[in-house]
Order: C-alpha cells, then structure tokens, then sequence
C-alpha cells in the first residue's frame, strides 16, 4: 500500500479522486492498481492501472514474472464480465487516440442511473523502431470507472487526459519509441499557423466534451418602447393689470375682479370708473387764440 502521491499513473486534473495505490513488483514488471473515489451504486471498485514490463533489479522482485497477454475479444470480454457481473456493458468499434497512441472502451448502463467504462491500452514502441536494444518495453493500461448521471464522453476524459510519470532508469526502456521530427514547414514562408479555438480540442481534462459543440443560445431582449416622460405643469404666471391708455397719467389702482352679469349690472363703482379717472380738458377755439380775448364764445 503506498500514498497517493506514489503512483506512477495519475488520473487527469480535477479527479476523480485518488483514494490509494496497490503496488505489486514482479522479476519483470512492476504493476500498480491506483483505486478512484467512487459514488456509484454499481458493486466494484474504481481504478486505473498501469503495469509496466522492464528491466527489474535483482533486490525489487517478489513475485515470479507477470504474464503479458496480447489484446484479443475474447480475453478483453472475459475481463469485461468479471468487472461488471450481470451488465449490459458492450465494446464500442470506434477507433480512438489519446497522447500515448490507440486504446478502446466498452461502455454500459450500471445499477440505477450509473454509466460505466471501462478502456484498455497497450502502449508500445512501433516494432521498426525496436532495433538494437533501443525502445523497449510495454506499458499495460486499465480502466473501471463508474460514475452516476454522467455520460460516457464524460468518461472518456480519464482515458484522454491521464498521466503516466513511472520510468525504468534504463537508457534501452522507451515504449513510446522515437519522438517524431519537427514539421518540416514549420517557420518556412507561405505555411502559416492558426491558433487552436478552445471548442476545438477533443476531451479537455474536468469537463465534458460531446462530437459536436452545440451553438452558444444566443440571448434574445424583448423590444421595449422608451418610456417618454410626462408632462410636467407650468408654474403658475402672475397675472399683470395694463391700464389703458386713457389712464396711463392717472395713479394706478389696485386690480379688482371682474363680476360676472350683463353689462350695467355689476358693481357700482365699477360703472364709473372710466369717467372718474379720465380729467376734463378744455380745448378754446381758434378764434380765441388770436383775438384779445373779447371775442365771443372764449372764456
């Protein structure tokens, strides 16, 4: 039993969790079983494991040699069955790669609203590559994941995005043989690069990824009319009393109401008042502004 932090395979970032490491070394491998957090309601127990085939020291071993069986149906079925008893869990002809080469899933209804999963790898240099005691070796890899209310994309994001860190110190142990050259476009005119769009990458490590990206929804704002505001009263204007111009010379006199009624029958002082403001002008004739003042009519 080791601590999390020992194994040499590690689930992708943001889990699911590791519980603990099953470590079991052989005189030609070293197998380890990381055991996963698991919810679901389908019997078993969740895991990756990883065993790698490489040179031993003498003082590691404890087992005899780990057999090595190469992938077929038939034997890949019967692992199916002894991890999901009773289950309608069916291998899918999809191929699929990850970063370590080509693996396959089979994938199935559990108990209750349970999906399960579970995937293989071989990962191996190609045989090419094998010449002179160079890339050798095998890494071995396995999948039981059930998980419920999640999808099988879901899923297939731990196959994606694990990570294996367990090495021999061995220069001829390389099973994930030669790297491959640079483009040979790469930094030459008239090849440009693009950059990558997020949705465009496959299985991003915590999330689910489905074949197609659905379309973003785009958000529609009903049309609403611009609330005009209402009218606001006029402030009161003071009422002003223009005197004619007959009275124009004459003291001003505060305003009075104006009664209604016919004509004649309102206030008396009212009646009066054009004659008891306009002064009496006498105006002598012209005869009178001539003669001595003897004539008649001037006074």
């Amino acid at each position: 039993m080791l601590s999390p932090s020992e194994a040499l395979i590690f689930p992708p970032p943001g889990g699911p969790e590791i519980v603990t490491v099953v470590s079991r070394t052989y005189s030609n491998a070293v197998a380890q079983q990381v055991i996963l957090r698991s919810e679901a309601a389908t019997p078993g127990q969740n895991y990756i494991k990883a065993e790698f085939f490489g040179p031993q020291q003498a003082g590691d071993t404890d087992r005899d040699a780990l057999t090595f069986t190469g992938f077929r149906s038939a034997s890949v079925a019967r692992e199916i069955r002894a991890e999901f008893p009773g289950e309608n869990i069916a291998m899918s002809a999809n191929y699929l790669q990850n970063g370590y080469g080509a693996f396959s899933y089979a994938a199935g209804n559990g108990r209750g609203d349970d999906t399960c999963l579970y995937g293989w790898q071989d990962i191996r240099s190609p045989e090419s590559m094998r010449q002179d005691f160079r890339n050798l070796g095998r890494i071995k890899v396995r999948l039981r994941l059930c998980q419920s209310g999640a999808s099988v994309e879901r899923l297939l994001a731990v196959m994606y995005n694990y990570t294996i860190t367990g090495t021999y110190a061995s220069q001829s142990w390389n099973p994930y043989g030669t790297p491959q050259p640079v483009d040979k476009n790469l930094g030459r005119p008239g090849h440009p690069v693009y950059p990558v769009r997020a949705d465009d990458v496959p299985m991003r490590p915590g999330g689910e990824v489905t074949a197609s990206v659905p379309a973003r929804p785009v958000r529609r704002v009903a049309a609403v009319a611009p609330v005009q505001p209402e009218p606001q009263p006029l402030p009161p204007v003071a009422s002003v009393s223009i005197p004619s111009p007959a009275s124009a010379g004459a003291p001003a006199r505060p305003a009075r109401p104006a009664v209604a009624g016919r004509r004649g029958e309102g206030d008396p002082a009212e009646s009066g008042l054009q004659s008891s403001q306009v002064p009496q002008v006498s105006i002598p004739s012209p005869a009178c502004l001539t003669g001595a003042g003897t004539a008649p009519g001037c006074r």
